[in-house]
C-alpha cells in the first residue's frame, strides 16, 4: 500500500534514517518510526470516524411546509372525463401542481377492492378485499395482517398509533366506503348522503377543526356512469360538478387560513366502460393522480409509474408516519420541491390506437354482428395520423408478414372473423382488433331457449332446480339483449340452453364475458365459471371435445346498473370469436 502514503513525508522520513544510522543512534531512528506509524493511524482513524458519523445521519426530508393533507376520491371519474368535460378548477391544479393521467387502479376495478387500495398502501392480495361483496366479518381472503380489528392496516391506521393527536376525519358519499377501515382510527367519520351534502359536511370539517388528515369521498360522477354511461353528456356533467365541489373545498381552506400550509391530492378507485366496471381494459383501469398546493411542483408532470396503493404512502411521507413492512406502496417523492425525477431505465410503452372495424357495437361487444344477408361489407378505419393496416379472415395474427394490407372496404359472404392491426416502418403498432361477423339464412330457426327468473337482492347465481321462471323465449344466441325488453332488469337471472355444433375434434376454450356473474356448462360439465357481483369481465375453460352435438348452458345474473353476456369460443382452426348461431340448434 505504498502507493497510499504521503510521498514527501516518506523522503523525509528516508532522510532521517540515513541521518540516524549514520549516527548510528538506533533508539532516536525507531522512535522516529513510531511517530510515523502513530501519524498515519490517527488520520485512518479520523477518517473511519467521519465516515461512521456520516452513515449514521438519518437522510433529512426537505420541509415541505405542509401542515394539512387533503384526499379527495371521486368515484369513477376517468381522464377522459376529466378531459372531456369543462373542468377549471382541476385544470388549474394540473397547471400549477404535479399530475399523471396515466396512474392505474388495482385489478378488479371495483369500487371496494380500490378505496382498500387507496387507504391501505397494498393490493387486493395483501388487503384482502377483492370484491364489493366483501365485508368485515365475511369474506374469503384475510388481510395478511390486521390492526387492531380484522381488516388491514390503513392509513388512519398510522395517523392513529403514531400520531394519536392528529386530527383525521372521513367525509363519504357511499357508505361502502365506511366499512373498509376502523372507525376508531378516525376522530370523525359520517356518511355526508349525496355529493352536496358530502361537500358541505366536509367544508364544516374542514373550517372547525383545521384537521391535520382530511379524506372526502364523492360518489356521484359514478352513479352517472352506471345508470347514463361512461363518455355520455350525463357523465361529463357529473364531473363538472365533481371539479365544482372541489373547487369549494378548496375555498374552504383559504377561509380557515390553512391554503398555504395544505397539500390536496385527487384521485379515483376507478374508470369505467359503457355502463360498468370491474374489467382489465384502460378506460376501466386508467385513473388521475394530482397532487396540488404546499410543497408540490409547478406544472410537473409524473413520468414514473402510480399505482392505486402508492397514494396511501404519498400521504405517509408527508405526514412523516413510518409505513408497516407489509405495504406495498412507494410515495411519489419526485412531485415535491426538493426531490429530484427518478432514472427510469424501462419507460411506458407507446402505442397507436387499434383500428376499428365497423359496424361497432358499443363498448363491449366484438364489431360485426349478426346478419340474415348473404354477404357484408366490411370496413376498417386508422383513427392514427400515420402507419397502416393490415387484416386476416383465418383467425390468425395479422401483421404485414401474414396479412393483408387494407386499401378499401371488402365484403364476405360466411360468418367470418377479421382480426386487423396497425403497423409502422414493418413493425406491429397497436393492439389487434377483432370483429366477429356471423351470417345465417332467413330460413334459420333460433337455436337457443332462454328462462327469465326475476329475484332479489342478487350477488351471486341462485340455485335454479327450486325455481320458476317468469318468461321463456327463443333467441340466435347468447345474449344479454334480451333484458331491454323488461320493466327492470335488476336482480334478474337467466338459463340459455342450447346444442353446439363441433366439426373437428379436440382442445375447445369457451368464454363467457359477462357483468355480472355466469357459468357455462358444456355436456353438463362447468367449463366457465364467472360468477360473481362484478363489473364486465371475461373468464374461460377448457374441455376436449368430440365431433357431433353437445348440449351446452349458460346461466347468467344481473344484479343491478348496466348489464352484457356474450360467449365465445376457439378451437381447432377456429380463432376466438361469438359463438356463432349458424352452429346453435335446440336439438
Amino acid at each position: 500500500m505504498v502507493g497510499n502514503r504521503n510521498p514527501l513525508l516518506i523522503i523525509k522520513i528516508l532522510n532521517q534514517v540515513g541521518l540516524l544510522i549514520n549516527l548510528g543512534n538506533l533508539n532516536l531512528f525507531m522512535c522516529t518510526m513510531r511517530q510515523y506509524y502513530f501519524y498515519k493511524s490517527l488520520k485512518l482513524s479520523l477518517l473511519l470516524a467521519t465516515v461512521f458519523l456520516v452513515s449514521c445521519t438519518p437522510n433529512k426530508k426537505a420541509d415541505l411546509g405542509i401542515k394539512h393533507i387533503i384526499v379527495i376520491g371521486v368515484d369513477g371519474m376517468s381522464p377522459d372525463g376529466i378531459n372531456n368535460a369543462q373542468t377549471p378548477v382541476i385544470d388549474s391544479m394540473v397547471k400549477y401542481g404535479a399530475s399523471t393521467f396515466e396512474a392505474r387502479a388495482v385489478l378488479p376495478s371495483s369500487s371496494s377492492s380500490n378505496w382498500a387500495s387507496m387507504i391501505m398502501g397494498a393490493d387486493t392480495e395483501q388487503h384482502g378485499i377483492t370484491s364489493n361483496g366483501w365485508e368485515a366479518n365475511n369474506h374469503t381472503l384475510p388481510a395478511v395482517v390486521s390492526a387492531h380489528d380484522s381488516r388491514f392496516p390503513s392509513i388512519f391506521t398510522l395517523f392513529h398509533d403514531q400520531k394519536p393527536e392528529a386530527h383525521v376525519g372521513t367525509i363519504y358519499d357511499w357508505d361502502g366506503f365506511g366499512r373498509l377501515y376502523n372507525p376508531e382510527d378516525v376522530a370523525f367519520d359520517i356518511n355526508g348522503g349525496h355529493e352536496d351534502g358530502t361537500t358541505q359536511d366536509a367544508i364544516t370539517y374542514i373550517k372547525d377543526h383545521k384537521p391535520n388528515f382530511t379524506f372526502i369521498h364523492l360518489d356521484h360522477v359514478d352513479h352517472a356512469g352506471h345508470s347514463e354511461g361512461h363518455g355520455t353528456e350525463s357523465y361529463y356533467q357529473a364531473v363538472e360538478k365533481a371539479d365544482h365541489l372541489i373547487g369549494s373545498i378548496i375555498a374552504s381552506t383559504k377561509e380557515a387560513g390553512i391554503f398555504d400550509q395544505t397539500v390536496f391530492i385527487i384521485s379515483a378507485d376507478h374508470g369505467g366502460l359503457g355502463k360498468g366496471h370491474g374489467g382489465e381494459s384502460l378506460n376501466e383501469v386508467n385513473i388521475p393522480f394530482i397532487l396540488y398546493g404546499a410543497g408540490v411542483k409547478n406544472g410537473y408532470t409524473i413520468e414514473e409509474t402510480v399505482y392505486q396503493y402508492d397514494n396511501a404512502a404519498t400521504v405517509a411521507f408527508v405526514a412523516g408516519l413510518e409505513t408497516p413492512q407489509a405495504w406495498i406502496g412507494r410515495p411519489v417523492k419526485s412531485a415535491f420541491v426538493g426531490y429530484e425525477k427518478p432514472v427510469l431505465r424501462y419507460k411506458k410503452q407507446k402505442q397507436l390506437l387499434a383500428p376499428v372495424l365497423l359496424p361497432k357495437n358499443g363498448p363491449y361487444a366484438p364489431s360485426g354482428g349478426l346478419f340474415t344477408t348473404s354477404n357484408i361489407e366490411v370496413k376498417l378505419k386508422n383513427l392514427n395520423t400515420t402507419g397502416s393496416i393490415y387484416y386476416t379472415l383465418d383467425g390468425s395474427d395479422p401483421s404485414e408478414k401474414n396479412g393483408l394490407e387494407y386499401t378499401a372496404p371488402f365484403t364476405v359472404d360466411r360468418t367470418t372473423l377479421v382480426r386487423a392491426i396497425v403497423t409502422k416502418a414493418g413493425k406491429a403498432s397497436s393492439t389487434i382488433s377483432a370483429g366477429s361477423y356471423r351470417l345465417i339464412s332467413t330460413q334459420k330457426k333460433p337455436g337457443v331457449l332462454f328462462r327469465i327468473y326475476p329475484l332479489e337482492n342478487l350477488t351471486s347465481l341462485p340455485d335454479f332446480r327450486n325455481l320458476k321462471a317468469s318468461q321463456t323465449g327463443n333467441s340466435m344466441e347468447f345474449e344479454s339483449g334480451i333484458l331491454d325488453s323488461l320493466d327492470s332488469a335488476a336482480s334478474t337471472a337467466i338459463v340459455f340452453n342450447s346444442v353446439l355444433k363441433i366439426d373437428t375434434s379436440g382442445s375447445y376454450t369457451f368464454y363467457t364475458n359477462s357483468d355480472d356473474g355466469s357459468k357455462l356448462y358444456i355436456d353438463e360439465k362447468l367449463v366457465v365459471d364467472n360468477d360473481g357481483d362484478h363489473g364486465v369481465q371475461e373468464r374461460s375453460g377448457t374441455i376436449n371435445l368430440k365431433t357431433g352435438a353437445h348440449p351446452i348452458k349458460i346461466e347468467y345474473f344481473n344484479g343491478g346498473g348496466g348489464y352484457y353476456l356474450d360467449a365465445q369460443y376457439k378451437g381447432p382452426g377456429i380463432g376466438k370469436q361469438i359463438i356463432p348461431a349458424g352452429k346453435l340448434n335446440l336439438n
